[in-house]
Parts: C-alpha cells; structure tokens; sequence
C-alpha cells in the first residue's frame, strides 16, 4: 500500500532522553490522524521532524513517496501550526495573511478572504488579532497553515483550552477540509474524548513511545461494553466467573465490583451462575468503559 507519511522507527534523542522512541507511522491520504499523549509526551516533538524543524537522532521518515533528505522538495506541500502560530497582533486577520501569502509568493485575487471564509473569520474586520478570542487566534493560526494549499496539516495541540464551542468549531472546520479538499491531518492532544468524534486514526505515546495504534473502529471496540457486578463476596465472585462460567474476560475496579465482558447476549446465565454459587447480587448493570479510563 502506498502511503501518504510513513515513519520507520523514527526516534529523536536529547543528551539521555529519548523524546521519541521508535514511532511507526503509516498515514492514507484523507485521514485525519489523531497523535494523543500527555504533555511532555513526545508529540511536538514527532511533528516537528515530519516538517523538518527537528532532525531525527535515528528512523526513517517517507513523505509523498520521497525518503529523509529527498523529502525536501515535499515541504511546501505541509501546512504547519506548531506551538505558537506566529500571529502578529496589532495587525487584523487579513493583514496576517497577506503578510504570509507575500512571503509564499502568492497573489491570487480573493485568496485571502477563501481563507478568511474557510476559518469562519470573514467577518471580523479591521479587528487587531491581539483582541481576538483564544478561539479566534486559533482558527487564524490554522487560516496560516493553509496558505499555499498543503496537501497534508500538522496541528499542535489546537483545541487546547477551548471552550465546548471552540472546540465543535474547529473540529467542523478540520472535517470540512478533508471532506472539499481532500487533505489529511495529523493532529496532537492529550485530550482523546475531543479527537473521537474527529480523527479516523489514532495512536497513543507515552514518554516518547508508541503505546498502540488502531482505527476509530477499534478505538470503539476497546470501549466496549460490560456487565457492573458487585456481590457481597468480590473476591469468591471473581472465583465463580472463572471456574462457572469458564472466561478470563473480567477486571476487579476499586476491590469491590467486576467488569465482565463476556456473555453480554445472555445476562441469565450471569445472574443464576453467582447466584446459584451463595453469593447476593447488590448491583447488575450494562455500562460501557469510556474513552477517559481506556486511555488512561
């Protein structure tokens, strides 16, 4: 399969830490890639490499076909906005991206206000930018990235301390940039919940390494759902579940209730089997783990 970014054991070392440690990347073409960790994790770090603003200790990065240091002619084709977007604020959005646009070379009448249009900021006037919402400032830190039509977005962190709306905004936006232009976006967080409605792929790192990745499908299936059972005999019950009802497909949580992901279609067999065994049932619900305690 042709990839649109391949990374191979790519890993960036600073004096003894590892900030990156092996990360495996392979990224279609309209996918929206969701990198998530904690703070300190890796994922600046990562993207920064991608675009070249970080030289990889060690690993491979493939970019539009072309391998490290024959990916260069591939740059223009990234829009970037990593860390602080870059954003002069005594002057207006479209003074901003005039600003940019001279630099890439681009004079194509009614450019800017597509932008404008495409980051919901066509309205705002003769606004300095150092008054705009963290929202707005966003939304223009993602209009710069677009300058010059990459094919493929980097994004840092961009709903970081976004309200609700700010966040249903951008997301609207990143969807609607791959839906009419058919860009792919790799975007970082440490908040998964805000990425599941989002991003098609994602990949989980924790101190510079790749815990997992996996598709929004099985994202879904990781949360799966659960029987919640709490006896007045946890321990004998987790005992039951095993030698009864012969699965391994359970957890203890706090010491005092059982996960059971197994016999989902046939809650009767659950109930008589502990029942049956001496044990009084307190609680017996259908719940589903979250995205929050799957991460974590």
């Amino acid at each position: 399969m042709s990839y649109l970014l391949e990374t191979d054991k790519l890993t960036k070392i600073y004096g003894k830490q590892k900030a990156v440690n092996e990360v495996n990347v392979h990224l279609e073409k309209g996918a929206i890639y969701g990198f998530i960790g904690r703070n300190g994790a890796g994922k600046t770090t990562f993207l920064k490499m991608i675009c070249g603003m970080a030289k990889p200790t060690s690993g491979d990065i493939t970019l539009f076909g072309k391998k490290n240091n024959d990916r260069a002619s591939e740059m223009k084709k990234i829009g970037v906005l990593i860390e602080d977007p870059g954003i002069f604020p005594g002057m207006t959005a479209y003074d901003n991206l005039k600003l940019k646009c001279k630099a890439a070379g681009i004079n194509k009448e009614g450019y800017i206000e597509g932008i404008l249009k495409t980051i919901g900021l066509e309205k705002v006037g003769k606004k300095k930018a150092g008054c705009f919402s963290l929202g707005m400032k966003q939304r223009l830190g993602i209009g710069l990235a677009l300058v010059g039509d990459p094919e493929l977005l980097l994004l840092d962190e961009p709903i970081n301390g976004l309200d609700p709306q700010g966040i249903r905004d951008v997301r609207e936006m990143l969807t609607s940039l791959v839906k009419e232009r058919n860009m792919t976006i790799i975007i970082s967080s440490h908040i998964l919940s805000e990425l599941s409605e989002l991003c098609t792929d994602f990949s989980i790192i924790n101190h510079g390494k790749q815990l997992e990745n996996l598709s929004r499908e099985e994202l879904m299936a990781k949360c799966r759902s659960y029987y919640a059972i709490r006896t007045n005999d946890i321990n004998r019950t987790a005992a039951v579940i095993e030698d009864k009802l012969g699965t391994k497909q359970y957890k203890v949580i706090h010491g005092d209730e059982i996960r059971l992901f197994d016999f989902l279609d046939n809650v009767e067999k659950v109930s008589k089997t502990i029942t049956d065994n001496g044990l009084i049932l307190t609680k017996f619900i259908s719940e589903g783990e979250s995205l929050e305690e799957f991460y974590l």
